[in-house]
């Protein structure tokens, strides 16, 4: 248990606490997680008890936070929800208490993180953009200092498919091969994770990393493909899996030596293709808000944008 300061109390969930973590609701206009999906992902281990903080003033709960994890890990990944009482005094404290809280538990997991989702065109609605506020400076209180915008798409089987590529070939490789090209890419990269990685680890850090990620996530391994033009020379690669609810736009690469020449429509008509062929009715991808060209990329090829997603990490 933990003291914020201002006479709230900070504790780990437990199995008893159940009914009060469902019950739990909130009148912000940003994404929370309401009692159907709680109960539905508690029973498959993507919420837990033990993964959900608790904030209690006068024996009453004022605030909740709950990590998300895969079913088999042994850790969540991101805070998905974290809402606070209105009648709290500082929203901003009790928040930060319960994210230290969490991260605390997991001091050796670099990769936590806290997502906030708005929808688009918040920035005009004061209300959300006072609910973005607060958990912004409770985020960077809490210990995660690195905040993103990123833009989310989806794009379904009502959505006509691009035009298949008649410049690229398409060809399975080893993990050695793609580690090498998740390397290669990060030079001129404009996301903001690859950014922040190479400068605090080097670029063999993050192609350690992004080897070890996306061979975490569902779909298959086998789909996996490098590309090259006519002449077989390689410009890039896909790598198309899954989030856990929707067939994913996990990763386009186009080299450096070879952007400027579109090849980016051509990888993510690719993975449209990859993905429908194999029934997949909803494909989603996101990208970072700064990063104009794969927005537009991504627009081309028929996919809107859903939401927004600010992403607070270490």
């Amino acid at each position: 248990m933990a003291d914020t300061g201002c006479s709230v109390l900070i504790r780990r969930g437990t199995p008893e606490d159940i009914p009060l973590l469902t019950e739990w609701s909130s009148t912000e206009p940003v994404a929370w997680v309401g009692a159907r999906r709680f109960t539905d992902e508690l029973s498959t281990g993507n919420y837990r008890p033990e993964w959900s903080w608790i904030a209690e003033q006068d024996g009453r709960m004022v605030g909740r936070a709950l990590w998300w994890g895969p079913t088999e890990a042994d850790a969540p990944v991101p805070l998905d929800c974290l809402t606070i009482s209105p009648d709290v005094s500082s929203p901003t404290d009790v928040g930060a208490a319960l994210i230290r809280a969490g991260l605390s538990a997991f001091p050796d997991r670099a990769d936590l993180e806290f997502n906030v989702d708005v929808p688009t065109g918040w920035e005009a609605d004061p209300a959300a953009v006072e609910a973005v506020t607060w958990r912004h400076a409770a985020a960077h209180r809490g210990g995660l200092s690195r905040t993103t915008e990123r833009v989310s798409f989806a794009r379904t089987a009502m959505d006509p498919k691009p035009p298949r590529s008649t410049r690229l070939r398409f060809a399975p490789a080893s993990d050695a091969a793609f580690r090498a090209l998740f390397a290669a890419v990060a030079a001129g990269s404009l996301d903001g994770h690859t950014i922040d990685m190479v400068t605090r680890e080097g670029v063999e850090a993050l192609a350690d990393d992004d080897l070890a990620f996306y061979l975490s996530l569902p779909g298959e391994r086998g789909a996996w493909r490098t590309a090259a033009d006519s002449d077989g020379v390689r410009v890039g690669f896909i790598v198309p899996t899954r989030t856990a609810y929707d067939a994913s736009i996990s990763y386009p690469g186009v080299l450096p030596e070879h952007r400027g020449h579109g090849y980016v429509h051509d990888l993510l008509a690719e993975m449209v293709h990859v993905h429908r062929d194999n029934g997949q009715a909803r494909i989603v991808g996101t990208t970072d808000a700064v990063n104009t060209p794969m927005r537009a990329a991504f627009e081309a090829a028929g996919f809107t944008v859903t939401r927004v997603r600010i992403v607070h990490a270490r």
